[in-house]
């Protein structure tokens, strides 16, 4: 229907054109033609206006504004606007609205006979499978874009993430091995390898790794701040953790995060609190996979002391982070089998995808 569209307001131009230049007329009646032209054509693309306003208003990056611009992608979707704006804007929707209208719209543009257009909607919709825990497809998708030749840092990213949730460890393995070899590293890839050691239970090289990170820059996304938080809970670290939730919330504006802000407010309102403090870390504690899962802790009904301790007692002693020997100690062994490369430095691909996404 879309492109019927664009047809459609390619034709109105040529025929008033020709009516104008070509056929002998009144001026009245070349008037007439030129305003009835305009306004069809601006009827016809409505929807790409409407999603214009929309992206000005996310330029201001108001998060008190980012509601009203969802909505207004949401129209200029069902308004109808071009291919490429409707993949931003069902992407948008589909994290920060309504994902199942957003996954009806990228599933019609998985048939565009754009391969730039259907490669991104397959991407975004696999992300929409990964939202309701359907691995298998979502892997589908993600993998149909890497045989069309696709080579992206989000295409890795979206990979590694969907093979570590289903427990395909060798996989993620093989996937960011590819993304190394053709140079499409990034901060969220460098994250998931940390996480990739959190779901080993080798939180101290998990830590050594972020702790690298951070150490380099401010990550412009929330993830790698709620997997420290978790880190930080590992070892019984109540105040640091609640200190990386709350920067988790400032680290960005539009960009997707495995958790939305009302459930980080939850999260940090529940660790604060002295009578639920306990159930939550243990909650936190209990999931290994939880740094890989888009909802909160199940909290247990048990009974619990109040607690104020900033550092817990009976917890492991929390490594130096920063020594770096952690990370240049004998890699695991199943990584080396593979032949994978951790590398936590960042490169010149790292700082534009940093650059791209704080200017979102």
């Amino acid at each position: 229907m879309r492109k019927y569209k664009m047809a459609l307001c390619l034709a109105v131009g040529v025929f008033t054109a020709a009516f104008v230049f070509f056929i002998e007329s009144s001026n009245e009646a070349k008037l007439i033609a030129i305003i009835s032209a305009l306004i069809v054509i601006m009827v016809l693309n409505r929807g790409n206006s409407i999603y214009a306003k929309a992206t000005k208003i996310i330029a201001r990056k108001n998060p008190a504004e980012l509601p009203k611009a969802i909505s207004m992608m949401e129209r200029a979707l069902d308004t109808g606007c071009s291919e490429n704006n409707t993949v931003i804007a069902a992407t948008l929707v589909l994290q920060h609205g309504n994902a199942d209208k957003a996954a009806r719209y990228l599933e019609e543009m998985t048939s565009s006979s754009s391969k730039n257009i259907r490669s991104a909607a397959k991407l975004s919709l696999s992300m929409y499978y990964w939202m309701i825990r359907d691995l298998d497809k979502a892997i589908a998708l993600a993998e149909d874009v890497r045989k069309e030749k696709t080579k992206s840092a989000n295409l890795y990213v979206n990979l590694c993430t969907y093979y570590l949730a289903k427990g395909d460890r060798k996989s993620f393995r093989r996937t960011l091995s590819d993304a190394f070899k053709n140079d499409s590293t990034s901060v969220p890839l460098i994250d998931l390898q940390a996480v990739y050691y959190m779901t080993g239970s080798d939180y101290e090289k998990a830590g050594a790794m972020i702790e690298k990170l951070f150490s380099q820059m401010d990550p412009s996304y929330p993830d790698p701040y709620i997997h420290y938080a978790y880190i930080y809970l590992h070892y019984g670290h109540v105040r640091d953790s609640i200190r990386m939730l709350k920067d988790s919330l400032y680290s960005s504006f539009t960009n997707t995060s495995l958790l939305q802000s009302s459930e980080i407010e939850e999260m940090i309102e529940g660790l604060e609190n002295p009578a639920t403090r306990l159930k939550w870390v243990d909650a936190i504690n209990s999931d290994r996979m939880l740094a890989l899962k888009s909802n909160l802790p199940k909290i247990r009904k048990v009974e619990v002391e109040r607690c104020t301790d900033d550092i817990l007692p009976g917890y492991p002693e929390m490594p130096d982070f920063k020594n770096d020997y952690v990370l240049k100690s004998e890699e695991d062994e199943s990584l080396e089998s593979e032949k994978t490369d951790v590398s936590t430095e960042l490169n010149a691909d790292d700082e534009a995808w940093l650059k791209s996404h704080s200017e979102s």
